[in-house]
């Protein structure tokens, strides 16, 4: 006697009978549902990074525009610092050369040297040199 087995269900919920055609086909439909589905989501995370990378970008170019401004306030700050110093420096070495021209030392030279010559203080290197020039900063 020739009795066949059915093979054992796979899923307690699967059907005892069916059709390989019909499986076939649900089992391309679904996938190709997933496959359309997961490059929607995918898609639409590109689009969220751009438009949050655009946004950094953005941010950035207004960031490097501001320390561009502050640079340049700095800039002009320090360059007026340093002129009103240079002034304030030539200024001490005339008087010196003034008083020195009069006969008589500064007070502060008396108190250390009296009868010593000394030559005017030497310029900073940073007045020697001259405004510096942006580009070499």
């Amino acid at each position: 006697m020739n009795v066949q087995t059915p093979p054992p269900r796979v899923s307690g919920s699967a059907p005892m009978t069916v059709n390989p055609l019909r499986l076939a086909s649900a089992t391309v439909k679904a996938v190709d549902q997933l496959g359309v589905a997961t490059a929607d989501e995918i898609e639409k995370t590109a689009d969220e990074i751009m438009r949050g990378a655009t946004e950094i970008a953005t941010k950035l170019r207004e960031l490097a525009d501001a320390i561009r401004q502050h640079t340049e306030i700095a800039s002009g700050q320090v360059e007026s610092f340093c002129t009103k110093a240079t002034s304030v420096f030539e200024s001490v070495v005339e008087l010196q050369e003034r008083l020195r021209a009069n006969g008589r030392a500064p007070q502060a030279e008396q108190e250390e040297a009296p009868a010593a010559e000394e030559e005017p203080l030497p310029l900073p290197a940073f007045i020697k040199m001259g405004p510096a020039d942006p580009s070499e900063l």
